[in-house]
C-alpha cells in the first residue's frame, strides 16, 4: 500500500540549498559516508522548493537502475546507501516491497509518491543544524590545538637542547600536528609538549637551589641563617625543607595571600587553608583538575601547594628567578619534585632571602 508521508516544513531559516550546506557540516557527527551524502544532496536538488513547506510530501522516485547510473554505481551499492540512510533516520522507502517506484506530481504539488521520502530529514533539520555547529566549533578548536602544538615545538627547539628535541619528538615522532584527529588525543600531546618545555626552560633559566633551615623554617633576619642559602646539589631525599603554612603565606602573592586569609576564616594559617586557596588559585590559572590531584598524590598536598605558590610569586618578578607564566613553571616544578630531582627547597629559600633583603617585595 502507497504511503503518503508528509512532513512539518524546514525551519523558516532553513532552506533547501542550507540544509545541504549543514549537512556536509554535520556528516562526521552523523556518521555519513560520502556517497550517503551525495545521494541527499542529488534527492534534495531533485526536489522543488514548494515539496519543502509545511504539509507537503517531499520525495523521489527514481528507478535503482536510473540512480546506479546516474551516481555511476552499480544498484548494489545504491541499495547499500538508502538503506544506511534509512538505518540514520533521514530517509523513508515509501514504496511496497518488489514493486516498481513511481509517483505523481499535479501543478507543481507532490500528491502520491512511492519512493524515497526526504520527511524524516526535514523534521530533523533543527538537529542538524545543532549537530553542524557544534562539529564547526571543533573543527575551530582542532584547528587552535594544531597550531598550539606547533608553535610549542618551535618554541622547544629554539631551546636548542638536544635532549628537550627529543622529549618533544618521543611525544609526536613525525612532529605533524595536522595527523592528529582525535581532539583528546591533541590536549594530552599539547599538555606534554608544556611540560616538556617548562621542564627545560625551567633548567635554562632557573639554577637548582637547595636550603638549610632549622626544624620551624620561620623567615628571620638572622643574617648566619640567611647566610645557609645557597646554590649546591642537595642529594635526593635528605634534608627536605619543612616549611609552616605561617611561612607558606607569607611567601604567597597578593592573590594567593587573600585566598589563603579567606580559607583560614580569620584563625591561624593551617595547610587545610594553604592547600584549598593553592587549588583554587590553580583553577584561575588554567591547571587542570587532573594534573593538580596527580600532583597531590605524587609529592603530597603541600608541597604541591607549596610550587604553586612560588611559581605564582615568581610570575610577578623580574631577574632570573620571574618566569612570564605561572602555570607552565608550576608543571615543570612539579614534574621535578615528583621525579625526585629536588628543585622547591632550594626556590623557597631563594624566595625567602628575596623577601627578607627588599622587605616582603621580592
Amino acid at each position: 500500500m502507497t504511503q503518503h508521508l508528509t512532513h512539518g516544513g524546514l525551519p523558516n531559516e532553513i532552506s533547501p540549498f542550507r540544509l545541504k550546506l549543514l549537512l556536509q557540516q554535520a556528516k562526521t557527527s552523523l556518521g555519513l559516508s560520502s556517497g550517503a551524502l551525495k545521494y541527499l544532496e542529488f534527492a534534495i536538488d531533485n526536489c522543488q522548493p514548494s515539496d519543502f513547506q509545511q504539509g507537503r510530501i517531499c520525495a523521489i522516485w527514481h528507478s535503482l537502475e536510473r540512480l546506479a547510473h546516474l551516481f555511476g554505481l552499480s544498484k548494489r551499492q545504491i541499495a547499500r546507501i538508502e538503506s544506511e540512510l534509512v538505518d540514520a533516520g533521514l530517509i523513508k522507502r515509501t514504496y511496497p516491497e518488489r514493486k516498481s517506484r513511481s509517483g505523481d506530481r499535479v501543478a507543481g504539488v507532490i500528491k502520491r509518491a512511492a519512493g524515497i521520502n526526504l520527511a524524516p530529514l526535514i523534521e530533523q533539520a533543527e538537529y542538524i543544524r545543532a549537530l553542524a555547529s557544534r562539529q564547526m566549533q571543533a573543527d575551530e578548536d582542532s584547528k587552535r590545538l594544531r597550531e598550539h602544538i606547533q608553535g610549542l615545538f618551535r618554541q622547544i627547539r629554539d631551546l636548542e637542547s638536544v635532549d628537550a628535541d627529543e622529549a618533544a619528538t618521543s611525544i609526536l615522532p613525525r612532529r605533524r600536528p595536522a595527523e592528529l584527529s582525535d581532539i583528546k588525543k591533541m590536549k594530552e600531546v599539547a599538555e606534554a609538549l608544556e611540560a616538556v618545555l617548562a621542564d627545560f626552560s625551567a633548567m635554562d633559566s632557573q639554577p637548582e637551589m637547595s636550603v638549610e633551615s632549622d626544624e620551624n623554617v620561620r623567615l628571620n633576619t638572622n643574617e648566619e641563617k640567611k647566610n645557609k642559602i645557597r646554590i649546591t646539589g642537595k642529594p635526593k631525599g635528605e634534608g627536605r625543607l619543612t616549611t609552616s603554612p605561617a611561612h607558606a603565606r607569607l611567601l604567597a602573592g597578593t592573590q594567593m595571600g587573600e585566598y589563603i586569609d579567606l580559607y583560614a576564616c580569620g584563625g591561624p594559617t593551617d595547610w587545610t587553608a594553604v592547600t584549598r586557596a593553592a587549588h583554587e588559585r590553580a583553577y584561575e590559572l588554567g591547571i587542570s583538575s587532573r594534573l593538580w590531584r596527580e600532583r597531590c598524590t605524587q609529592i603530597g598536598e603541600a608541597r604541591t601547594a607549596l610550587c604553586l605558590i612560588v611559581a605564582d610569586r615568581n610570575s610577578q618578578r623580574d631577574g632570573p628567578y620571574g618566569t612570564k607564566n605561572a602555570a607552565a613553571s608550576f608543571v615543570g616544578m612539579a614534574r621535578k619534585e615528583a621525579r625526585q630531582i629536588l628543585v622547591l627547597d632550594g626556590l623557597v629559600g631563594e624566595l625567602t632571602h628575596a623577601l627578607l633583603r627588599t622587605g616582603g617585595n621580592p
